[in-house]
């Protein structure tokens, strides 16, 4: 019997070779879709669970950054029972790694506590995870550091110099780290003996937040009331009843969820992203499964006699039903087949699009395979069982009788699915529109400095101010620069230097960002005083007696009337300060996050950013002077210079790629649209051949049987657009909620999202209709 289905479904699939073409090429495409997408959650999900501890690791964070002081881990883990262990991760930037006569710039490179490697699971190829960073001036490597330094030879025991100053011996190397990590490191350098390397003041200082610690907690522990004690620890430590809520965030939940954090330890996904992608792969396949059941129904009203037929001759409703239900698994079988032939073609494209290193073969595990295999199997299932049930309900007498071949209350049902399929393509195409205002309010919002023509380069140790200013005088004399500063921040990295001020010596001390300069900083960067002026090097009094604020930070202090000239005292380094001016609000981190109250003030020993504003006109070949130039004062710095504005745009880098993905997959979902519009169109202008031929009998005009063929199609996109207008607003406007500053949602997204809907319609099947209008009314009437 099964032999027989099979042999009858292939049959009818070479017999309308139109029909089979587009079904299966619409399927093949939307499970080829889906089917990448699939791949592409698997893979976010995936994110560091391949530790063993991952149920148990939690890393200590507040609402605004993951970032705490050098002491917190020892001091929480001290007090708190329900920590099993304690470790931190220290940032220190790019780093000069030297071994011999080898020398780069290395930007994954870290200090980091020697449990850390206990605690998360590394797999050592050489030395020992227990014992590997315990003493002072210690480092592990990763392999694919072990064979750009030393090739084939073994690295144990090897000694490299970083930034020209510490000298550590490799003691261990590890498999290079999983992409499905929330951080990924080819250089971890031992703590141990932070005193002596960062300053036994610094290492005790509370202001200094640079620092990321992660715990192994207890197997059964309170998340609530433990994050509740250490609020209140903290502040109690620090005397600072402001300080934000901490919280302890899973390991598992890192790389989802914590896109709102500024500057984590490398750039996270976001859940809203993942779920958008998610609903665009169910949309699609939706409209490829529409389009199966509507085509499919369109033709059954060639086989309505061949049912009959076969119903006269003994065949039960159950058993006509398996027939279609059996063809329908093999259209879904055979578009399968084809999708994970177009999914190996185009994943090296996608995995370009989505910043990913997604592998074919991730498909080839069980649980995958059998997860994709039983949607096939649901899916030809369902998409089958509608059109069977209609199909097996004819009564083969009043078939026999009539003429009438047509599906009629069946119509409705297909009008009503082509009509969901453009409530989706409504939405997918006002989203993208959304996304691109968006994208484009990003990229041409000002944000109160100047990046063009700004050039930004680490530089690990300047020595003495002297020394700076040499370097500053010899840039300056090069035609093609402009203004010279050096400072601890610049705009497009993050605020998490905390400082702290109060207005009198008896007041609370008040947590806010503080950022490091030298004089000019404020010129190079182009941003001028509202009130007051800008530190100069004509009053030397600035460098131990002045500071600066933004506006944010006069209001957040609670400063009254004139600021200029009021007094604060403020920390890092202890000083009273007079106020000399006051700068507007500047967007220093990306536009997701709201502008802080911060302070400026000069301390040279905190600069470690130099800042170079160059001339438009000279501007050529302007890094490899730079570099040249500096490196006459400071010949062991690497001097690795990166444009400002570049530097901005890496902050939007992830929302781009989600726009332009979000693009190519509505325009996916248009063509899957559009051609099962056409098949559509194509059997319904068959089905009214007659009564087209007689209405141009009775005098009607080709323009008049054009808007009556196209209207019946409008109607349903005019409901479409009803419908799909308020869930885009809606997921948009949840989606806008992403970010600080953004775009209006203005009403003309959703009207050109429509139009563009009705233009597209009326592209596919004006052609139809016309050819259907211009057709000889005798030739009309003769048919069927």
């Amino acid at each position: 019997m099964i032999k027989n289905y099979i042999k009858i479904a292939f049959a009818n699939l070479t017999k309308n070779r139109i029909y089979s073409i587009i079904s299966i090429s619409s399927l093949s495409i939307g499970l080829a879709v889906v089917i990448l997408l699939f791949l592409y959650v698997s893979h976010e999900f995936s994110y560091d669970r391949y530790n063993q501890k991952a149920d148990n690791i939690y890393r200590l964070c507040n609402k605004e950054d993951p970032y705490q002081a050098p002491q917190a881990a020892n001091y929480l883990a001290d007090k708190l029972p329900q920590i099993r262990e304690s470790a931190r991760i220290l940032i220190r930037g790019d780093m000069a790694v030297q071994h011999e006569e080898l020398k780069f710039s290395e930007p994954l490179a870290v200090f980091v506590d020697a449990d850390l490697l206990q605690m998360f699971s590394f797999k050592f190829k050489f030395g020992n995870a227990k014992t590997a960073l315990n003493d002072p001036e210690t480092i592990v490597i990763s392999e694919k550091v072990a064979q750009k330094y030393f090739g084939n030879e073994n690295p144990m025991g090897k000694l490299l110099i970083l930034n020209n100053e510490y000298k550590g011996t490799i003691t261990g190397v590890f498999e290079n780290m999983p992409q499905n990590s929330h951080f990924r490191y080819d250089f971890l350098i031992s703590l141990a003996g932070a005193n002596n390397l960062f300053g036994e003041e610094s290492m005790n200082d509370w202001g200094w937040q640079n620092f990321l610690v992660y715990f192994e907690m207890q197997d059964q522990f309170s998340k609530p009331e433990t994050e509740a004690i250490i609020s209140e620890l903290i502040k109690d430590k620090r005397g600072d009843e402001t300080l934000p809520f901490f919280e302890l965030q899973n390991l598992k939940d890192i790389h989802l969820y914590s896109s709102h954090m500024s500057n984590d330890i490398q750039p996270q996904n976001s859940i809203v992203y993942v779920l958008i992608f998610s609903a665009i792969g169910l949309l699609i396949l939706l409209i490829a499964s529409f389009n199966y059941v509507n085509l499919l129904t369109a033709n059954a009203t060639k086989r309505v006699l061949e049912i009959s037929v076969r119903k006269t001759f003994g065949a039960s409703r159950i058993q006509l039903a398996k027939q279609f239900i059996s063809e329908s698994m093999i259209v879904f079988f055979i578009s399968f087949c084809i999708a994970l032939i177009l999914v190996w073609m185009s994943l090296p494209l996608f995995n370009i699009l989505a910043g990913k290193s997604i592998v074919f073969s991730m498909l080839i595990s069980p649980n995958m395979i059998l997860s994709l295999v039983s949607m096939v199997f649901i899916l030809g299932i369902l998409a089958g069982w509608y059109p069977a049930i209609v199909l097996s309900s004819y009564s083969p007498t009043k078939v026999m009788k009539s003429n009438d071949r047509s599906m009629g209350s069946g119509f409705q049902i297909k009008r009503i699915l082509v009509g969901a399929q453009f409530t989706i393509v409504i939405v997918l195409i006002a989203s993208s529109l959304v996304m691109l205002k968006q994208i484009s309010f990003l990229q041409n919002k000002s944000l109160g400095f100047d990046k063009e023509y700004v050039l930004v380069a680490n530089v690990n140790d300047y020595g003495d101010e002297a020394k700076y200013l040499s370097l500053k005088q010899m840039l300056l004399e090069q035609s093609l620069v402009k203004s010279v500063s050096t400072a601890s921040r610049v705009p497009s990295g993050s605020l998490n230097n905390w400082g702290a001020a109060k207005l009198t010596e008896e007041a609370e001390w008040t947590r806010l960002p503080i950022v490091h300069v030298q004089f000019d900083y404020f010129k190079t960067l182009g941003i001028e005083a509202t009130q007051g002026r800008l530190f100069s090097d004509q009053l030397k009094t600035d460098a131990t007696e002045s500071l600066i604020l933004n506006e944010a930070a006069v209001n957040f202090l609670g400063i009254q009337g004139n600021p200029i000239g009021q007094k604060i005292f403020s920390h890092w380094p202890y000083a009273n300060r007079e106020i000399v001016g006051v700068i507007s609000d500047f967007h220093f981190e990306s536009l997701h996050d709201k502008i802080k109250p911060v302070f400026f003030i000069i301390n040279q020993d905190w600069c470690s950013r130099l800042i170079v504003k160059l001339n438009s006109s000279n501007a050529g070949d302007a890094i490899n002077i730079l570099k040249e130039t500096s490196q006459k004062i400071y010949p062991d710095e690497m001097f690795d210079f990166h444009f400002l504005d570049e530097r901005v745009e890496q902050l939007y880098q992830k929302d781009e790629r989600t726009f332009k993905l979000m693009s190519y997959f509505a325009f996916i979902a248009i063509f899957l649209a559009s051609i099962g519009l056409f098949g559509m169109a194509s059997f319904m202008m068959a089905n009214r051949t007659k009564e087209i031929g007689i209405r141009k009998v009775n005098g009607a005009t080709i323009p008049e049987v054009i808007k009556l063929l196209n209207m019946s199609f409008i109607k349903w996109m005019a409901v479409s657009f009803v419908i799909a207008t308020p869930i885009a607003f809606y997921g948009m406007n949840r989606w806008l909620e992403n970010f600080a500053y953004k775009s209006a949602l203005s009403w003309w997204i959703f009207a050109l999202a429509g139009i563009i809907s009705l233009a597209l319609v009326l592209l596919t099947i004006s052609g139809l209709s016309f050819k259907a209008a211009r057709r000889n009314p005798v030739d009309a009437l003769r048919y069927e």
